[in-house]
């Protein structure tokens, strides 16, 4: 397997000058002396003004989930740009309009998000049936073995080998993508003297993803053009844009490797075998849940949204081909905000929903976390967990304002925070009512329900304290 690491050498000038400078001559320590306290240094105490969050006890303030929650307030805000798409006439006008390449993008936009409640509700099913590779009867078989056997440490590490190259075997096309756009990066960014050099070499790669030619392109990669590049940023001591290219290309490569059908056949064989002797199935169950994966994988490979794929293919056209930099800086905001809400360090379900309802436009986002609380009716008792589900819903809707919706249901108990827009604010009670008339039909009991005017726009990290959970520590650094 391809080390996720690069070696450089740098050879630098030494210096004559300083050969003459007399040198000191180091303090020789008995290996179990004890270390004099005042001699060690230490690390510069944190300024607890800039610390997020209400614990004030970090642990490794550089770490990258640190720098993460600060780039947090920073993040381009998905709405604001949708809202200029949909609410905002002057920008669309100005704008989009005029602008030769989205004109008739906008316009597929709009007439693919005219939808009904059946539309709707498919809308964001499918959003949430597309948020992970591991959807489905399948991958909902495993979880129920594993909640079922919560103890079973070798079962995880199967599992985890299995849903590791799984990923990279369905990201192959995916990968082989972001391993040419990367290379034209580090070509672009290398001097004129060696790009005929580079190309030549880049040249050489096969565009048939086969097997075999997944394994050429693997051995070109990993023996002549890696080196390549190698040994350019050694001579040169280039740690610029090239370099930084070079780990994203490493990375790739490493999940190309992963993707070869030989290595998803042997853990794919590895897990059935696992699940089949350890957990006693017979060969009937055995063919279902072979049977699901197939199912599984078709159904995921053939799922489509014209919605998503509209909206998607003008945020991509907008930040590639447009000239009209307003556009361009629009949709390079709402492609950084969606990639952001797909961050590792997020532990939300993210979905949004552009729409055009009876002729009156909307945009909303719906964040939804998942916690384990302490059962309300076990407190005095055995400690019994429940889930707990969060969801946190903002829209705006066309002439009548922007609104908030923090909900929270524990045990069929539901409670709501609703914020709405100030020409709303003398039907709070009706809209009490009405709220209390449609929970009621669905057997759902209202723990507390308040309506107030919507002051200021929160951020979903704003809702979600979990976010900050990892912060919880003491530094013990020196």
């Amino acid at each position: 397997m391809l080390d996720n690491n690069i070696n450089i050498k740098t050879h630098n000038p030494v210096d004559n000058n300083n050969a003459s400078k007399p040198t000191h001559k180091p303090v020789q320590v008995a290996p179990l002396d004890v270390a004099d306290p005042a001699r060690v240094t230490r690390t510069p105490k944190q300024d607890s003004g800039s610390q997020s969050g209400q614990n004030q006890l970090n642990y490794n303030p550089d770490s990258v989930f640190e720098k993460f929650i600060k780039s947090l307030g920073n993040s381009p805000v998905l709405s604001e740009g949708a809202k200029k798409l949909l609410l905002n006439k002057q920008f669309i006008n100005s704008n989009i309009k005029s602008d030769s390449v989205l004109k008739s993008l906008f316009e597929t936009f709009l007439k693919s998000i005219e939808m009904d409640e059946t539309e709707i509700l498919n809308f964001l099913k499918f959003q949430h049936g597309s948020y992970t590779k591991f959807q489905g009867d399948f991958f909902n078989s495993l979880r129920s073995l594993l909640k079922s056997n919560p103890d079973n440490n070798d079962f995880k590490i199967v599992l985890r080998n299995f849903l590791k190259s799984y990923d990279c075997f369905v990201s192959v096309d995916e990968t082989n993508k972001s391993i040419n756009a990367a290379l034209k990066n580090i070509e672009r960014n290398l001097p004129d003297m060696l790009k005929s050099s580079f190309s030549e070499l880049t040249d050489k790669l096969l565009n048939n993803y086969s097997s075999n030619g997944t394994d050429i392109n693997l051995n070109l990669l990993k023996n002549e053009i890696l080196p390549f590049v190698g040994r350019y940023i050694s001579k040169m001591n280039d740690f610029g844009p090239v370099r930084d290219y070079v780990s994203v290309l490493i990375h790739n490569m490493v999940r190309l490797e992963n993707a070869s059908r030989d290595n998803f056949s042997e853990n794919l064989d590895n897990l059935f075998e696992f699940v089949r002797y350890n957990f006693s199935l017979d060969e009937e169950d055995m063919q279902k849940l072979k049977m699901s994966l197939i199912d599984t994988y078709e159904t995921a490979s053939s799922k489509k949204n014209d919605s998503v794929d509209s909206f998607l293919k003008l945020i991509d056209s907008g930040i590639k081909e447009s000239k009209n930099l307003v556009n361009k800086g629009t949709m390079e905001d709402m492609a950084e905000s969606l990639l952001f809400s797909q961050d590792v360090h997020i532990p939300l379900t993210h979905m949004f929903l552009p729409l055009n309802f009876n002729n009156m436009f909307m945009f909303s986002e719906i964040w939804i976390g998942k916690e384990f609380e302490i059962s309300e009716k076990d407190k005095k008792s055995k400690q019994i967990y429940v889930q707990t589900y969060k969801v946190f819903i903002t829209f705006d809707i066309q002439n009548v304002g922007y609104f908030e919706t923090t909900l929270v249901l524990k045990e069929s108990r539901l409670s709501l925070d609703i914020y709405v827009p100030n020409c709303l604010t003398g039907s709070i009670e009706t809209i009490k009512n009405d709220l209390n008339n449609i929970l009621s039909k669905d057997n759902l009991s209202v723990s507390s329900l308040n309506i107030n005017e919507s002051i200021r726009k929160r951020r979903f990290n704003e809702v979600f304290s979990n976010l900050s959970e990892r912060k919880s520590g003491v530094d013990v650094t020196i």
